[in-house]
């Protein structure tokens, strides 16, 4: 699924296009299909358990509807859970703080001023450092949706020869 070749590279520009459009416009429709909210995307509040099974004199009917809703949810739920580990298994360094400003950005809608003020870094720092946030973020996502048992998961790195 994922092919390696020390040649190539991902073309940092085109690679964090893909994952900007990705995180800001179908990451929110897995949200709104997972019935989540940006803010329940925090460790403790994220679950992938299904709900309970206890029928006790629910009708079926009411049951077949909740089970097709959660065949839908589930693996929006699935997707969720991968993009947020992957951007909690990003770098988050002084130096480097991909984690923070990825979450900052597309998990807590702040301003680059915002994101700026909480990783101490001027707004044309965080500028630079979010492309190489987004790269890492391609690179890490493939072990999360495969790790997850994502199928068909677009890979966002768009390669580049280089040497």
């Amino acid at each position: 699924m994922v092919q390696m070749n020390l040649g190539l590279m991902p073309d940092k520009k085109l690679t964090a296009k893909n994952v900007k459009r990705f995180l800001v416009v179908d990451f929110q429709q897995y949200l709104d299909l997972a019935g989540m909210h940006r803010n329940q995307l925090t460790s403790p509040h994220l679950s992938l358990a299904p709900g309970s099974t206890n029928k006790n004199n629910i009708e079926n009917n009411f049951i077949e509807d909740t089970q097709r809703d959660m065949d839908i949810a589930d693996p929006a739920r699935i997707v969720c859970a991968a993009v947020y580990r992957t951007m909690e298994d990003c770098t988050d360094t002084e130096d480097k703080p991909y984690k923070r400003i990825l979450i900052d950005t597309y998990i807590k809608k702040l301003r680059i001023f915002e994101v700026a003020a909480n990783t101490s870094l001027s707004t044309s720092s965080v500028d630079k450092k979010k492309i190489d946030a987004q790269v890492q973020f391609a690179n890490r996502w493939l072990h999360w949706a495969d790790f997850y048992g994502l199928e068909d998961y677009p890979d966002f790195r768009v390669m580049k020869k280089v040497g």
